[in-house]
């Protein structure tokens, strides 16, 4: 009696096997894996230098900082939009003033948890890179 259960269990398995998604081959050499044997493959992943895992965070923390450096080399141009004397200049300032004080403490809160969040360390690095590089040019 466990044998013929053992068997008719086998069978349903194979049934339902040849009704199963058939996943692509690497190659077209090798014929697709079906059911069973295709979730049980073990997938490699591709080592990529550890830079390029966090290059997002360095671009995001680069571009946004450049945007408040922008913004704070505006606040001092005489005929900017949000120049002196123009009514965005009370508007601008201060949240240009906290995007600026940002980086600092940025940096301070990186070095806490840069072992286990590196991609913020980057970013904070990249913001603070992406605010005073432009204020020097």
């Amino acid at each position: 009696m466990a044998t013929d259960n053992f068997h008719a269990r086998l069978e349903r398995i194979q049934k339902t096997q040849q009704h199963a998604p058939i996943s692509k081959p690497s190659s077209f050499r090798t014929p697709g894996v079906a059911g069973i044997a295709a979730a049980g493959r073990v997938k490699r992943r591709r080592r990529r230098h550890p830079v390029m895992e966090h290059l997002m965070s360095v671009a995001f923390g680069i571009v946004s900082g450049g945007l408040i450096a922008v913004a704070l080399i505006g606040l001092s141009l005489q005929g900017g939009p949000w120049g002196p004397g123009t009514p965005w200049h009370d508007i601008a300032f201060y949240p240009i003033m906290a995007g600026l004080a940002l980086a600092p403490l940025l940096m301070c809160v990186s070095l806490l948890v840069a072992s286990r969040r590196p991609g913020f360390a980057l970013f904070s690095l990249g913001y603070l890179s992406g605010v005073v590089i432009p204020l020097f040019v």
